[in-house]
């Protein structure tokens, strides 16, 4: 009995089938390596505007596998894993992995082009491209729970870019919250579906 229950954790299927996750690994571990090599790690990897434009173009990549700190990555890693074990069911691995990195470039080339930034790390703008995404993806077999996912992520962009309320994350994580990033995924999110 106890071993039914535990193979109906999302955990167990994580162990059980590790290729409907293996983005979702590989973007865990790549960026658990990077938070262990701080701050060398960061240096070269983050987004720097000026690099950037002096040709150092892996930098749009790799800047969401980058963090403030551990605070930050543990939030950013908890919230790829649970999108990620939400669209497991509705999405092919090949869809979320094409979804979610098309998020990471195209939020960090966005904020290239958009934004007088020095610098970027981290994985909350193309979360949040991927949250929404996978929702326009997954439409027709949960269209009301796709509505509300939409509906409250887009009202959360709304409010985040008129009122302060990213005040406390800024605090936990040791820097200021990017919401253009976030409202930049999004974006990404709807031309992908598109």
């Amino acid at each position: 009995m106890l071993l039914n229950q535990i193979k109906q954790l999302p955990i167990y299927d994580i162990v059980e089938n590790p290729k409907h996750y293996s983005f979702a690994i590989l973007i865990s571990l790549v960026s658990l390596a990077v938070m262990l090599f701080e701050p060398d790690s960061t240096d070269w990897l983050r987004y720097q505007s000026i690099e950037v434009s002096n040709g150092q173009w892996w930098r749009i990549l790799t800047a969401n596998l980058c963090h403030s700190n551990w605070n930050h990555w543990v939030l950013n890693i908890a919230g790829l894993w649970l999108m990620d074990l939400f669209y497991q069911p509705v999405l092919s691995q090949k869809n979320r992995a094409n979804l979610l990195l098309f998020c990471m470039i195209s939020n960090v080339v966005m904020l290239h082009l958009w934004m007088d930034i020095n610098w970027y790390v981290g994985l909350s703008g193309a979360l949040h491209g991927y949250l929404i995404g996978g929702a326009l993806l997954s439409w027709n077999k949960a269209k009301l729970l796709n509505f509300a996912i939409i509906f409250i992520t887009t009202a959360k962009l709304i409010i985040e870019s008129i009122w302060q309320i990213n005040s406390a994350t800024e605090e936990l994580i040791n820097a200021n919250v990017l919401e253009e990033a976030h409202s930049f995924g999004a974006i990404a999110a709807v031309v992908f579906w598109i």
